[in-house]
């Protein structure tokens, strides 16, 4: 008789074991998602630009889809395009996702993961009479292009090498803070060619129509982008390079550069980077 006290006072025990322990899973906060600060200049389409308040572009696309296969949060930082480097070494951001140049001189300073690769597009008026199709027809022409990129530094080196050293009047280079601001200097007649990324010239004419139109045929520089992780930063860069491996292995990752009119960087492009 006296067994039954006995089972029903364990089983009012295993009850309120299990209650305590239900509670207690209730109240205990979720694991917090890991967030990414990435820094990006946002004035870039189709790679990075706000619409309507909100980061869009196929560069925006690619690093949500790599932290939805980790299970982590992006924090996106506007930033101009100067900011970016010391942004990431002073850990002001994890990563870099702004479609920068491959160059030797930024991987002295930042590791870089490529994915893919452009070329550059001369853009001029509608009604221009100009219809420059290579470097050597921009001897003597007013120029615009970004501060402080690697256009920059291809505009002053085709200005030196392809006309003032073979007698010909060198370019007049004008530089500005964004490309958005490159489009309207060219629009007020202030330079006479925008020289840009090729894909963001392209959407420049989808956007402008015959207001702008591109004139270029020729190669210039063929260059391989980026994505930005500061040196030491093995996880961010693991986290980063498996993703990409993921997005490739479905198939994904194509289509989705192809729809921006990009594509992925050969073998022997990444191979050159170093040499």
């Amino acid at each position: 008789m006296l067994l039954l006290p006995f089972l029903l006072t364990a089983c009012n025990d295993e009850q309120s074991s299990k209650e305590k322990v239900a509670e207690t899973a209730q109240t205990q906060p979720a694991a917090e998602k890991k967030v990414i600060n990435v820094g990006s200049d946002m004035t870039f389409p189709p790679y990075e630009y706000l619409e309507d308040g909100k980061p869009s572009g196929v560069d925006i696309e690619i690093m949500n889809k790599i932290a939805a296969l980790d299970g982590s949060e992006v924090n996106w930082m506007d930033t101009r395009w100067a900011n970016l480097i010391p942004g990431l070494k002073g850990k002001k951001f994890d990563v870099l996702f702004s479609s920068m140049y491959i160059t030797k001189e930024r991987l002295e300073q930042i590791d870089m993961i490529p994915y893919y690769k452009t070329d550059i597009s001369l853009l001029v008026r509608g009604d221009a009479t100009i219809a420059p199709k290579g470097p050597g027809d921009l001897c003597g022409l007013t120029v615009g292009t970004m501060k402080g990129t690697a256009f920059a530094n291809q505009v002053q080196k085709i200005s030196k090498e392809v006309c003032v050293d073979k007698g010909k009047p060198g370019l007049t280079v004008r530089e500005f803070e964004t490309s958005p601001q490159v489009t309207q200097a060219l629009l007020a007649h202030a330079v006479e060619v925008q020289y840009d990324d090729a894909a963001v010239m392209m959407s420049a004419v989808k956007r402008l129509g015959d207001k702008v139109k591109i004139t270029s045929t020729e190669e210039f520089f063929p260059i391989v982008g980026g994505i930005g992780i500061r040196k030491g930063d093995t996880a961010t860069y693991t986290l980063l390079n498996d993703g990409i491996k993921k997005l490739k292995a479905s198939g994904e990752f194509q289509k989705l550069l192809s729809s921006y009119g990009l594509k992925e960087p050969t073998e022997d492009d990444i191979a050159n980077l170093t040499k």
